[in-house]
């Protein structure tokens, strides 16, 4: 068998028009695109150019398609077909419960700003436990460059029985962003600059706390800096790629301000295909935080948590609940981790495109340790099950799972012991 091959000549991009887009700008497109015209056809960078744009999360469809031009052998035109989708989220409920009594919420969130490409928010949290407040804005292209600039201005307050203190924080955060073309342009840096005022009251003695600001406020002075790289094929649900993230937090020390610790987080989460369009997932988690001498001030909630759905604070964990895993004090409340493990497995199978809908069976282990010392990756709590997620028009994310603890504590028998829980998840994808 003998295979005659003749290449034919190469050629060049003459225009790119961009069509469907009835609310989003037509430059908010163009930017994200890395083929242009003038450059030499390349299929790779037609690909890079529909996964940029896809990403972006505006648009239900995104279809590259060739223009021949007649009697041009050395050029060709490209246009792209968008199909807008509802990108704005807007929360309004309330309702009663026996923890909480009235509980509520309001706010909206313009992911597509005027379609501009900008994102404004604005969001009221209530209820006898928590209450929390929050505006921000956040610019993707500052001055026509792929730089972020935003910020956000918050007020939270959490409390009760069910913390085992009563927390406040309230300040504003700064954040600026890059682009990067090295080591490949998947990657991507940001900084955070955040002041905040802490204020913790009430606190069961058995937390044993650092007690030297507890009752008192104190004052954060942080940076943060996060390199991630991104190369996951679609925002909703992805089939291959992966996203990995970097983390360092560094709060006092020269900065100023009256608590001093460092932490770090490393997050690492991969998509790939197995069959037909079934996909599966993997995530691993490791977190490390300490103070920068010994009788540093660490704030409660800047620790680690896991366990449930974590909405809140903390880490989720299917199959047990809220703050439960890791160290506890006898009253039963969550002392706060100083380092923190996490694998999940997962098997997503797509159920509709549009909204879209999956399945998902899932199987994870995870735990949270006092300190370095004491961290042991074979002692893991482990759960299993199933579960969906439905992203909706005007309300974001919806998702409801169904978990198998195994390594519950039967304090009757002391001994382990298994028992399901159900997770209802609003906003949190991973």
């Amino acid at each position: 068998m003998e295979f005659s091959i003749r290449e034919g000549n190469r050629v060049r991009v003459n225009d790119i028009t961009v069509s469907g887009n009835t609310k989003t700008k037509e430059y908010v497109v163009r930017r994200e695109m890395t083929i242009k015209p003038g450059d030499m056809f390349s299929a790779e960078e037609l690909q890079r150019s529909q996964r940029e744009i896809t990403m972006l999360n505006y648009f239900g469809k995104v279809e590259p398609k060739f223009k021949m031009i007649p009697g041009n052998t050395e050029e060709i035109n490209l246009e792209f077909v968008v199909e807008e989708k509802s990108t704005d989220v807007a929360n309004m409920s309330a309702g009663v419960s026996q923890r909480d009594g009235l509980i509520g919420a309001l706010g909206v969130s313009m992911n597509n700003f005027f379609g501009r490409g900008q994102r404004a928010s604005i969001d009221w949290q209530f209820g006898k436990i928590y209450r929390s407040f929050q505006i921000g804005f956040t610019e993707p292209w500052l001055m026509g460059t792929p730089t972020l600039a935003g910020f956000s201005l918050f007020d939270t307050k959490r409390g009760g029985e069910y913390y085992g203190f009563d927390w406040r924080n309230r300040g504003i955060s700064l954040r600026l962003g890059r682009e990067f073309k090295w080591p490949d342009n998947f990657f991507r840096g940001d900084i955070i600059f955040q002041i905040v005022e802490n204020k913790v009251s009430n606190v069961d003695p058995y937390l044993e706390l650092n007690a030297r600001l507890v009752g008192q406020t104190s004052n954060a002075v942080s940076i943060t800096q996060i390199l991630t790289r991104d190369s996951r094929d679609n925002p909703e649900f992805p089939t291959r790629g992966s996203y990995v993230s970097l983390t360092g937090q560094y709060s006092g020390g020269v900065l100023g301000g009256s608590e001093d610790f460092h932490k770090y987080i490393f997050n690492s989460q991969r998509y790939v295909p197995i069959w037909k369009r079934f996909v599966f997932y993997d995530n691993f988690m490791f977190g490390y935080l300490n103070g920068f001498t010994g009788d540093s001030y660490i704030p409660p909630l800047d620790r680690f948590y896991m366990g449930g759905t974590a909405f809140t604070v903390g880490t989720p964990l299917r199959g047990y609940d809220d703050r439960t895993v890791g160290p506890l004090t006898e009253s039963g409340y969550a002392v706060g981790a100083r380092t923190i493990l996490k694998w999940t497995y997962e098997i997503r199978f797509p159920i509709l495109p549009n909204p879209t809908v999956f399945g998902l069976l899932f199987a994870e282990a995870g735990n949270t340790w006092e300190n370095i010392q004491s961290t042991n990756p074979f002692d893991l709590k482990r759960s299993t099950g199933f579960g969906f997620r439905v992203f909706m028009p005007m309300m974001g994310l919806l998702g409801l799972d169904i978990g198998y603890g195994f390594d519950h504590f039967d304090k009757n028998t002391n001994r382990r012991k298994g028992e399901w829980k159900f997770h209802f998840q609003f906003g949190r994808y991973f």
